[in-house]
């Protein structure tokens, strides 16, 4: 069977969220080998290009930023050498309806959301089947997409990232510096989110969880914080008599990252990016949950356990909690410890590469 729409030349707008666009590498793979012979090019905000970058699936990384680069500035760009046969919108905002259109694109893939059917040549129901048609979940968006289009193996939604051998070399001599046990099992530690405050789990209950894995299972930790979050990472370590792996701010890439999560034997961490890089490397990983829905984020990912609590207030999807941050409040240590070590009796040879 081949795909409902012969192109030589594709267009994909990508997600615009770390996480998003990890689950949507499924996707970019699922396009390159229904589509082995054409010319893809993947459209990204440039702090979303790490995620895909050494994948072997297209060939060329537009960046767009919205605020920099103007529409039609970006539209006429788009249209050289010539105009687009396909272009794939895995975005749902009328803007980026606009720009294919404006770009030219023969066929103009995407959801029919946000008023911006007319600039589609084939909107695609949205997928929705509960009573509140924001929580799909993101493999199943995507995947109707795919289906739309006639794709071969359009289920098959496993994520997929790469590192660089530059990576990884920098990966190790970095937790060399910084004082990595070769003889001890790694957790990641992941106390921030690029989201909002609302996401948070306080610094305190991370340290109570790491120092359990550090005292029953000789677990060192390794606390992955992202830009602006040094203090978050002080605050945990402060706890910890285990002094854990801290990176100081600015020298680890998200490619370093990416290596370093994929030596972990599991990660505990808020509802954030780089939960979804551990199940890229099927790295069990415990995540933490209060303002969002677990249903937008669902892949069937075996490895993996939500922790969170039944509040009247969520999933409220809001950056900073306006009340007393409940959800996340009454998640204790005790529960994301018994998560963690369930974890850990169902797969102990997990990471670790």
């Amino acid at each position: 069977m081949s795909p409902r729409y012969p192109a030589e030349r594709i267009l994909i707008k990508c997600p615009n969220w770390i996480g998003d666009m990890v689950a949507a590498t499924a996707t970019v793979r699922c396009v390159r080998e229904n589509y082995p012979d054409a010319e893809i090019d993947l459209l990204l905000r440039p702090y979303v290009r790490p995620v895909v970058e050494n994948a072997p699936w297209f060939n060329r990384l537009i960046e767009y930023d919205a605020h920099r680069d103007g529409l039609l500035k970006t539209a006429r760009a788009l249209r050289q050498p010539r105009p687009y046969d396909l272009a794939l919108l895995l975005t749902h905002s009328f803007r980026s309806a606009l720009l294919a259109r404006l770009a030219r694109a023969r066929i103009r893939v995407g959801h029919r959301r946000h008023g911006r059917s007319f600039l589609l040549t084939d909107g695609v129901h949205w997928p929705a089947k509960g009573p509140d048609p924001r929580l799909v979940p993101k493999v199943v968006v995507y995947r109707s997409l795919l289906e739309h289009l006639g794709c071969e193996d359009a289920a098959d939604q496993r994520p997929e990232v790469f590192t660089s051998e530059d990576d990884e070399e920098k990966c190790e001599r970095l937790l060399e510096a910084h004082g990595r046990d070769p003889a001890r099992a790694m957790v990641a530690i992941v106390p921030g989110a690029s989201y909002g405050a609302s996401k948070l789990w306080p610094p305190d209950r991370f340290a109570v969880v790491a120092n359990r894995l550090a005292d029953e299972h000789g677990m060192q930790s390794a606390i992955l914080s992202g830009p602006g979050e040094t203090a978050i990472a002080s605050e945990i370590a402060r706890y910890m008599p285990d002094p854990p792996i801290r990176f100081v701010e600015g020298e680890m890439t998200f490619g370093v990252l990416k290596a370093v999560v994929r030596r972990c034997g599991l990660m505990v961490c808020n509802d954030t990016g780089p939960r979804h890089v551990a199940v890229a490397y099927s790295i069990p990983v415990v995540t933490l949950m209060g303002p969002t829905s677990p249903i937008v984020t669902d892949s069937d990912y075996e490895r993996t356990i939500i922790v969170r609590q039944d509040v009247p207030c969520a999933p409220c999807y809001l950056r900073v909690c306006p009340t007393n941050h409940i959800c996340m409040r009454r998640i204790t240590p005790e529960m994301v410890y018994g998560a963690a070590e369930e974890l850990l009796r169902r797969y102990p040879n997990a990471g670790g590469a």
